[in-house]
């Protein structure tokens, strides 16, 4: 708030402190506070609404190696976030490695619980819906030929039998994660939100998002909500996109754009676009989960009578920015974000031919390596324009030289240390959707 503003602020408290007085004045006086009031509210009302603020970010979870230790370079992450006071959080999936969400607790309830509650929503990342019977006994012999996890890839000679034999083991992981059925991943997912989030949370914390989740279908495992700024609603979709093919959870997704004719934002773990790793692996093979996701869902996000502004993905252990531009150079919407930076080791670009990736005219605009998270403030204007201010705040690195240890990490990334990423602007106005754009 302003000087002015406040000046303003200070004043109508001190005038309500003296309206006490009231019944001391005459009856005129009163009629003419009340006329002032009836004038003055709408204006005051529309001139101290807030706007409103959230954080973005995923891929918090460690790997085999470091199965039973900490988050910590997530906690330290999430240090910083809770201190920039957001109204929310979106967690763009991968909270852990394989199935230890104690140690995703553990941060949320360090930094988002208590007296400065941080209400956070997440979707389903591939590594929520891992588990089977045959992944746990795969995992837990692969750990025990790894020395009971103190073994590490980067310890072992590139061509040590040991290295051969535990990539064979995580080949054996993969195929069998791959091959579980999506009634499986369905049940599982659903038993992540609850079970592991909701259940084990406090209660007095999580009511929000159960509150959400039970509105929802028994077993649904996405679901939305509106939030409000400066008398404008825009609805939040998270997806899971673990189940590209589930045909109730299209058919709800339909709806929900139907429903709602405001500004929307999606939440998923797979990007339909991405230029790491994973785009030169997932979205190049037309049968893999993340490529089924773009073909079915890609459509509707990119439909501009849909009103979608921006696509908030995770996945990739970098961070991403993809949209389309039109001839003068102008950026269209929606824009595609990737923010994969939440304390999983970092990766870089794929090693493919990337114009060989299916992107429907969308380009990459950014791609650094770095532990970063995204900060949003969404206000609008007396004329129903909503704008996205959108900044990209943490530390870069470049794999896998230069990736810090835990305790290097937990000393650098601080507010004062962290960079300026990416800084961008998202337009749209209510009357008008081709007027839409960014900058």
């Amino acid at each position: 708030m302003d000087t002015k503003h406040v000046f303003l602020f200070n004043g109508l408290a001190s005038w309500l402190v003296e309206y006490r007085k009231i019944n001391t004045m005459g009856k005129h006086v009163k009629t003419f506070l009340l006329i002032i009031t009836i004038i003055l509210g709408p204006f005051l009302q529309s001139l101290y609404a807030r706007s409103l603020h959230f954080i973005a970010y995923g891929d918090t979870r460690r790997d085999i190696n470091s199965m039973g230790k900490p988050q910590r370079k997530h906690h330290a992450i999430a240090k910083v976030i809770r201190d920039s006071n957001p109204d929310f959080i979106l967690f763009s999936g991968d909270m852990v490695c394989y199935n230890e969400f104690d140690r995703f607790r553990e941060v949320i309830i360090q930094n988002y619980t208590g007296e400065k509650m941080i209400p956070f929503y997440p979707v389903i990342g591939n590594h929520e819906v891992a588990y089977s019977e045959k992944t746990d006994a795969l995992i837990q012999e692969l750990i025990k030929k790894m020395g009971e996890g103190n073994i590490s890839q980067k310890q072992s000679s590139p061509c040590s039998d040991h290295l051969n034999e535990t990539q064979t083991f995580r080949e054996k992981i993969y195929k069998v994660i791959d091959s579980i059925d999506e009634i499986q991943l369905k049940k599982r997912s659903w038993q992540v939100l609850w079970g592991e989030i909701c259940d084990k949370l406090n209660p007095a914390y999580i009511a929000y998002l159960k509150e959400i989740l039970g509105s929802t279908m028994n077993g649904q495992s996405w679901y939305s909500f509106i939030k409000e700024t400066d008398g404008v609603k825009i609805k939040f979709i998270a997806l899971n996109s673990s189940l590209p093919d589930d045909a109730e959870q299209f058919q709800w997704f339909l709806d929900e754009l139907n429903d709602f004719s405001g500004p929307k934002i999606i939440l998923a773990h797979y990007p339909p676009y991405s230029i790491g790793h994973h785009g030169c692996t997932d979205l190049l093979d037309k049968q893999s989960k993340a490529s089924r996701f773009r073909d079915r869902y890609s459509t509707s996000f990119n439909n501009p009578s849909n009103t979608i502004l921006l696509v908030i993905c995770g996945h990739e252990h970098n961070y991403q920015r993809m949209a389309k531009t039109d001839k003068t150079g102008g950026v269209q919407l929606p824009v595609y974000i990737v923010s994969g930076g939440g304390g999983a080791e970092l990766s870089g670009p794929g090693e493919c031919d990337i114009s060989q990736i299916p992107f429907h005219g969308f380009r990459c605009l950014q791609m650094v390596k770095a532990y970063q998270y995204v900060d949003v403030a969404i206000h609008s204007d007396e004329k129903n324009t909503v704008t996205l201010q959108c900044k990209v705040l943490g530390l870069r690195y470049d794999p896998p030289q230069e990736l810090p240890d835990d305790d290097v990490f937990e000393k650098h990334f601080i507010k004062e240390r962290l960079e300026l990423i990416d800084d961008f602007s998202l337009h749209w106005q209510s009357e008008s959707i081709h007027r839409g754009g960014a900058e």
